[in-house]
């Protein structure tokens, strides 16, 4: 078995979003022993986003008064870079045509020093969550153009990573001789992990991307996709085994699997409409994510490791942060041991 590891979300958004909670759950996933810990990436939020669109915490945490906060990925990764010593830091995902390439890439070589070279650097073009929030209308980003523009940056700033003099020339983005330091402490840079899972993503990871990161794929997707992945790098002349084959999952985790439907459910039902995907059956969700005892969890696991999943990012489902505690103390005990 390759080496699987497990991280995080902290909650940078969503009803239990501040700064020492986000502190909280990224020390604690590393004196538990899983290997990262992951933010997710918005600047424009809304309030209905917030209430529909849960990535971290739950819907019992919900509160008629919350504003709809949603704190900066690349800059609070600074900060858990110094409140953390050991734990890989990642963003998942970067809404890369949002972003200046040539800022992006100066933040994120700045992120890797800090870090000590624990940065993983995600990217995405943008979704569902982004239209709904009138991100792309904000930043006068046209939607269309969110691939092109995702590749385009992706490849420049890797340029200023690697190039003493940094040129590139495309559609949205252009510079001759820019001298930009300090390149990444990783090299020739944090690795790339490229989100979404449609077929197009996988081949943009084949392309460009250091690893994959979807969502809503059941294990025999991810193994179909995990194929696209591995078969466009070898038409792109790279090493299909380099590339990470990660999965974003919303879990539970309890001593008894009714008690962690209950605890699930209701914040699946509603982020039911929030997603590319529109999940009208509960069904649709327990085939993708990752609910139950610790024998269900374990199974889910084995299942997504079967498919070729290494890596996966665990958003765990917690009305408190003591809950959240004790679900990860749960795994931790349990299931980091079985699948290393």
């Amino acid at each position: 078995m390759s080496q699987i590891s497990f991280g995080v979300r902290v909650p940078n958004s969503g009803p239990l979003s501040s700064v020492a909670n986000i502190n909280r759950a990224a020390v604690e996933a590393e004196e538990m022993g899983f290997d990262s810990i992951f933010l997710h990436d918005h600047v424009v939020w809304s309030t209905e986003m917030h209430r529909h669109h849960i990535s971290s915490g739950a819907h019992e945490a919900l509160d008629s008064d919350q504003s709809a906060d949603f704190y900066e990925a690349l800059t609070t990764i600074g900060y858990l870079a110094a409140k953390t010593s050991r734990v890989r830091i990642g963003v998942a995902c970067l809404v890369m045509p949002t972003r200046n390439p040539i800022y992006a890439a100066k933040q994120l070589a700045t992120l890797d020093h800090l870090s000590g070279g624990r940065l993983i650097a995600g990217v995405g073009l943008g979704s569902k969550a982004s239209r709904e929030s009138s991100e792309f209308d904000v930043f006068g980003v046209p939607f269309s153009a969110r691939a092109r523009m995702t590749d385009e940056f992706v490849e420049a700033m890797r340029a200023i990573w690697t190039q003493p003099l940094a040129t590139y020339s495309g559609r949205h983005v252009e510079f001759k001789d820019a001298e930009i330091y300090p390149k990444p402490l990783q090299r020739p840079g944090p690795e790339v992990w490229v989100g979404g899972w449609t077929d197009a993503a996988a081949r943009r990871t084949g392309r460009i991307g250091d690893g994959w990161v979807p969502g809503w794929l059941s294990p025999s997707e991810m193994a179909r996709g995990a194929v696209i992945v591995r078969d466009t790098a070898v038409e792109n002349d790279r090493d299909p085994s380099k590339i990470t084959i990660a999965v974003e999952k919303l879990t539970v985790i309890d001593t008894d699997r009714d008690a962690a439907m209950a605890r699930a459910i209701p914040t699946v039902q509603t982020s039911s409409q929030t997603y590319e995907r529109d999940v009208d059956q509960i069904q649709f969700a327990l085939d993708r994510h990752i609910f139950g005892s610790v024998d269900d969890v374990k199974r889910r696991v084995g299942e997504f490791v079967d498919a070729g999943v290494t890596h996966f990012e665990l958003k765990f489902i917690y009305p408190t942060m003591d809950e959240l505690t004790r679900q990860m103390e749960l795994w931790a005990a349990e299931i980091l041991p079985a699948f290393r």
